[in-house]
């Protein structure tokens, strides 16, 4: 279970780091937010998912 949290953990790490870099430069871009809206809300829901389930995986390990 240590591993899948681990994994889960590092996914989240990397995903927080795109949309810190990526959103930015969405916003900044001409058109960007309406050609990439989809993208950006896709990238969001699944980091409040991993959010959660590091959360759930954290309860199991301690």
């Amino acid at each position: 279970m240590t591993s899948v949290l681990q994994i889960a953990l590092l996914a989240l790490i990397f995903l927080s780091f795109a949309l810190v870099v990526g959103v930015p430069v969405v916003f900044a871009s001409p058109n960007g937010w309406t050609e990439n809206k989809g993208i950006v809300f896709s990238g969001v829901s699944l980091w409040v998912i991993l959010v959660f389930a590091v959360g759930i995986f954290n309860s199991f390990v301690v």
